[in-house]
């Protein structure tokens, strides 16, 4: 009598997840091209302006988001003097979907690079180093991650209106509030033009998936 023995082998490529989807969000998308907006949400990531933890309104610009009103630039996320902690700081908070997390942030404009440890563009609430990179290589430009956040050092002297992408791997990020503040004890005006926000989408495994995981351990016998 032979017996011959089967091994169900499933690939769990394509199973446990879908490809992912980046989503960008320009100027005009958030904030509608109108000066009163105080919030924007997709369903998967919501944007909230803030100046110092009081709530603000976005500026009606068609190429670079900020908050009007105050500081010195309302094209920009600014901190108009070199205090980070007297409560005009401008912010921006992002709130993301479960599955949803950070991936690049576009801006032809900063300037924020003091040489002081909370000096530069601060981002919070990571759940991991978020391996940042740049789409222009300069040694004055650069990201530190120290628990759970990244600060970057991104010089006014590099600015020369062309468009720069700050990219993150978005799993650091995944349902995660992050608050981006801009700071520099060393000049007066500290700012960030932000163009552009990008989003990805981190899948989860699917209850089909799940199943299938236990067809591994699965041996069909025939005799």
């Amino acid at each position: 009598m032979n017996t011959t023995k089967y091994t169900l082998a499933l690939s769990l490529t394509g199973l446990v997840s879908l490809p992912a989807a980046v989503v960008t969000l320009s100027t005009p998308d958030i904030n509608g091209g109108v000066s009163t907006t105080s919030s924007f949400s997709d369903g998967n990531l919501t944007l909230t302006p803030l100046q110092g933890t009081s709530a603000a309104t976005f500026n009606a610009h068609g190429i670079r988001l900020g908050i009007d009103d105050f500081g010195t630039n309302a094209n920009s996320f600014n901190d108009p003097d070199t205090d980070p902690n007297n409560g005009n700081e401008e912010k921006l908070q992002f709130d993301f979907a479960p599955t949803v997390g950070l991936s690049s942030i576009s801006y032809d404009f900063s300037r924020a690079d003091g040489t002081g440890a909370n000096d530069g563009v601060i981002i919070s609430g990571f759940t991991a180093d978020p391996g940042v990179t740049f789409s222009i290589s300069n040694a004055n430009l650069f990201a530190v991650y120290n628990a759970g956040s990244v600060r970057l050092n991104l010089p006014g002297s590099l600015f020369d209106g062309t468009e720069t992408f700050i990219n993150f791997d978005p799993a650091a990020s995944a349902g995660q509030t992050l608050l981006l503040s801009v700071t520099d004890t060393t000049q007066a005006g500290a700012q960030l033009a932000i163009r552009s926000i990008s989003y990805d989408t981190i899948p989860e495994p699917s209850s089909t998936a799940l199943l299938a995981l236990g067809g591994l351990a699965l041996l069909r016998r025939r005799r």
